[in-house]
């Protein structure tokens, strides 16, 4: 067994060294999760040092607090590792300044001096006290880095910044202006403004979004020049993406003009696992650019396999044509105009360079063939990891047993936890059934005599009643002994994502109309009380605005320390909360709010700027999962879908 291990920490070691050659900009990262994984740690950050004694985030790892994201600056008057001289050494004095865990756990601090190449400090935080041997294992794995670090100093000098990382860097800062003008916009269209200035206001808006889809590529670019782009796989109905993905063109084509022929082959299978997001983007740009140059005639989308993992598109067009010196460099930036359609979005010039970076990346090729006159054709054929279809859930399997919906289809669902009604009720809204919530027996009885149902779904634990009793019950009551009763149990992880009360995950910038959306579908009351929380001024000055014009009144609050004095002789409906803020995290703020009983059941809305949303998620202990990271939005429209939300409430 000691043999096994040393074989895994060597070859765990030996990709470490890998990443200081190859992945020169992560690597303090991939330090973070050596340390992570193999001492079995809570939280990893990894700090320069720079002249002045600042500490500055250059990684992490674990369950680390949100105010520690890459290139933000910290203090210590405590440190007693700054001035030392010595090549390697761990302390954890009671005193440090710096925190990095969202638990209350022990932390300590790794210093390693690198001489002329500089300090590093590596914060280190685990559940248990620091032992003897935990400081020797410290120091010895501190040695080992020492010397991986100055190899990786030799090789990457950090303050010669790219162009790419310059731009990823600041692919925030950009945005955010972009958006807040987009969202500002939006508003200002819904006054009674002249025809002029509605015209003005929508040359504005088309501006402003063609500016954000240039910066989105163009950060993307970037990302993919450092090696920072990852696959995302999943697994994905075939039918049902390829409908969603033509279902945006086919609505908005002049169908007099252009047919739009869609065919999938009998040899693909009903789902693949691919990454949805990449495979999208091709999609997208490469129909616009068909579409764009069809100004009558036909679009015809096909899609075939090869063995069992080539996933073949061809996108054929009877369009104008292009000619061959064109052709040539249809992949280079600015090769072609940028395609501004109000019908079917914008791509910008760098759109097709990006395709086919993404089409290399899903480890595919593209061919394309145009004559003038005559139409163009893309072939592309991708690769796909696996056909094996995903395992049911447990939830999933459970509800197959329901009695197909038809002219009845209403299901009771007998539920006390909020958390597992609302999962419950999502996937019966999916399947076509319409769920009706009461979370006692005493509600049971009562409903069960005014209403006749399709099935019940029941949960055995309920306050007022052992759940077996009910079902007795229910099986003796001549309005219920014919009714299906499914005793349904829902997963705990499945469970957590809805613990903490969100009801909607949205991710910066965010977008204006899907905010009308989401609000609306909660049918609120218009004098009803919406709580926001942003550091950020402008975001929340418009999420401020929006929820006003809906009639709604809004408590706007950028200092979340302050939320608990401002809301406690409140009564409040819904809260929209930004997760990154600095006094007091929103992960931190929605546990103090559902602490209190008289907050304990509020729908919140959570959002975030931070583009790796998912593998952060996946640190808090999975309090939120997939189920509701359903739209990444943009701050164009982040109102019309809350409202939606809010109708439906």
């Amino acid at each position: 067994m000691q043999n096994l291990i040393t074989i895994e920490l060597l070859s765990k070691y030996t990709e470490l060294v890998k990443a200081s050659l190859s992945s020169p900009l992560d690597f303090p990262s991939a330090i973070c999760e050596y340390l992570l994984t193999q001492l079995d740690l809570q939280a990893v950050v990894f700090f320069s040092l720079d002249e002045r004694n600042n500490f500055i985030v250059q990684g992490k790892a674990g369950s680390v607090k949100d105010p520690f994201t890459k290139n933000t600056t910290f203090q210590c008057s405590n440190c007693k590792a700054i001035n030392s001289s010595i090549p390697v050494g761990f302390n954890n004095i009671a005193e440090c300044e710096i925190q990095v865990s969202n638990l209350v756990i022990y932390e300590g601090c790794l210093f390693l001096n690198l001489l002329e190449k500089g300090r590093i400090l590596i914060k280190i935080a685990k559940h248990t006290p620091f032992s003897r041997v935990d400081r020797e294992t410290f120091e010895n794995f501190g040695k080992a880095i020492r010397e991986l670090l100055i190899l990786w100093k030799e090789n990457y000098n950090e303050d010669e910044l790219t162009a790419s990382r310059v731009l990823t860097d600041i692919a925030h800062e950009l945005r955010t202006p972009t958006n807040s003008i987009l969202g500002f916009a939006s508003l200002l269209n819904e006054d009674n403004l002249t025809t002029s200035q509605s015209e003005y206001v929508s040359t504005l808006k088309d501006n402003a979004f063609n500016l954000l889809t240039l910066i989105n590529d163009l950060v993307d670019l970037a990302k993919i020049e450092q090696k920072l782009v990852k696959m995302n796989t999943v697994l994905i109905n075939i039918k049902e993406f390829f409908s969603e993905i033509t279902k945006a063109f086919t609505s908005k084509i002049d169908k007099s003009k252009i047919e739009f022929l869609i065919k999938i082959e009998e040899n693909v299978p009903a789902k693949l696992k691919i990454d949805a997001q990449k495979l999208r983007y091709i999609l997208t740009n490469l129909l616009t650019q068909s579409l764009k140059m069809t100004e009558k005639g036909k679009v015809t989308l096909n899609i075939s396999m090869s063995g069992n993992s080539n996933l073949n598109i061809r996108i054929s067009d009877t369009g104008s044509g292009m000619a061959s010196d064109k052709l040539k460099n249809l992949f280079k930036p600015f090769s072609i105009e940028s395609t501004e359609s109000p019908k079917f979005g914008n791509v910008s010039g760098l759109g097709l360079t990006l395709v086919k970076k993404y089409i290399d990346i899903l480890k595919g090729k593209v061919k394309v063939t145009s004559n003038i006159g005559k139409g163009t054709v893309f072939d592309i054929q991708l690769f796909v990891e696996d056909t094996v279809p995903a395992p049911a859930s447990t939830i999933e399997k459970q509800l197959t047993s329901l009695p197909k919906p038809g002219k009845n289809n209403r299901v009771l669902v007998i539920e006390d936890d909020y958390a597992t009604s609302k999962l419950l009720s999502n996937y019966l809204n999916k399947w076509g059934y319409v769920p009706v919530i009461v979370n006692s027996a005493e509600q049971t009885l009562k409903i069960i005599e005014k209403e006749n149902f399709l099935s019940i779904l029941m949960d055995i634990e309920l306050p007022d009643s052992n759940g077996f009793e009910l079902l007795k019950i229910l099986r003796e009551n001549k309005a219920t002994k014919n009714t299906p009763v499914i005793v349904c149990s829902v997963e705990p992880e499945q469970q957590k994502a809805f613990l903490m009360g969100a009801v909607e995950y949205f991710v910066k910038p965010i977008n204006y109309k899907f905010l009308v959306e989401v609000l609306q579908s909660y049918k609120l009351k218009r004098d009803s009380n919406i709580l926001i929380v942003d550091d950020d001024v402008p975001t929340l000055n418009l999420l401020k605005e929006s929820v006003e014009q809906l009639g709604f009144n809004a408590i706007a609050e950028a200092h979340s320390s302050r939320v608990a004095g401002i809301i406690s002789n409140l009564d409040l409906d819904l809260a929209i909360i930004d997760l990154e803020m600095p006094e007091l995290s929103g992960y931190d703020l929605i546990k103090n709010l559902k602490s209190d009983p008289k907050f304990g059941r509020l729908p919140i809305i959570i959002y975030t700027g931070k583009e790796n949303y998912q593998d952060e998620l996946k640190n808090i202990d999975g309090m939120f999962e997939e189920l509701l990271l359903k739209k990444s939005v943009k701050i164009e429209n982040l109102t019309n879908t809350m409202l939606k939300k809010i109708k439906e409430y």
